[in-house]
């Protein structure tokens, strides 16, 4: 991805959609099978969690966390894309290659989510700058291996003069936010399970996108700000030493 057409260390949403787009191109079989596999748990909670606080919770818990792996595994898909110009990895590998990072993904959710709320509740503009400060806070812990306020860190600066560039794609993503929760609750007004249904199809169209925008700002921050790209793509990545191939004409012990 380039940015022709940006001013030297400045995005444009308009070419983060249309990256976007091509990235869903590349693999959307890919990444719609992933969309099932995190978001059918999430849809089959969300028919119980009428009935308990305690399920309604662990619903609300288990969509953030959701998001934040389909998010990770998108970075993971366009570190494939860099690499190559196509994503090789499978499924497997590419929900693999964020398994570990799982409990920092979480603890960053909270963490952030937690802030926002309270720079909403408080003020609506302190929420808004928080949320455009940490918008790639995700992609960061990922693909350049930090830690949850490390990652935090690192996404303010890396969208420091680019936050109000930014300010379009946070709309974007916050109205496709409310339209699923208003799909999702009129569905579930009709009976339940057609509830559940509706926010699988949902989620398996809405949530990958998502992710990949936020993906593809990171990459396209990292260019704005003339930084390589953080390694190659999962599928290209070196097994650890003790799996490497004995040389040629050598034969294993």
């Amino acid at each position: 991805m380039t940015t022709a057409g940006a001013e030297p260390g400045h995005i444009v949403a308009g070419k983060v959609l249309r990256d976007t787009g091509e990235i869903l191109k590349k693999s959307f079989v890919k990444i719609w099978v992933i969309a099932l596999i995190l978001f059918v748990p999430v849809a089959i909670l969300s028919y119980f969690q009428q009935d308990s606080v305690i399920i309604s919770l662990i619903h609300s818990l288990a969509l953030l966390l959701a998001s934040l792996y389909m998010t990770g595994t998108m970075v993971r898909v366009i570190q494939d894309v860099e690499a190559d110009g196509r994503v090789d990895a499978t499924v497997g590998e590419l929900l693999g290659s964020i398994s570990a990072k799982l409990w920092p993904l979480f603890l960053l959710g909270i963490v952030t989510s937690v802030l926002l709320v309270v720079g909403f509740v408080l003020f609506i503009i302190p929420g808004i700058i928080l949320a455009l400060m940490w918008f790639v806070a995700v992609p960061v812990l990922v693909a350049e291996d930090k830690g949850v306020f490390e990652s935090m860190s690192r996404s303010s600066e890396l969208t420091k003069g680019n936050r109000w560039r930014l300010i379009w794609l946070i709309v974007i993503i916050y109205v496709l936010l409310f339209i699923i929760f208003f799909i999702v609750v009129l569905l579930a007004a009709i009976t339940p399970i057609i509830g559940v249904i509706g926010g699988i199809l949902v989620a398996i169209v809405a949530y990958p996108y998502l992710a990949i925008i936020i993906a593809v700002t990171y990459y396209e921050l990292l260019e704005a700000h003339g930084e390589s790209k953080p390694g190659p793509g999962v599928a290209t990545m070196a097994p650890p030493s003790g799996d490497m191939p004995p040389p040629s004409g050598e034969m294993p012990a």
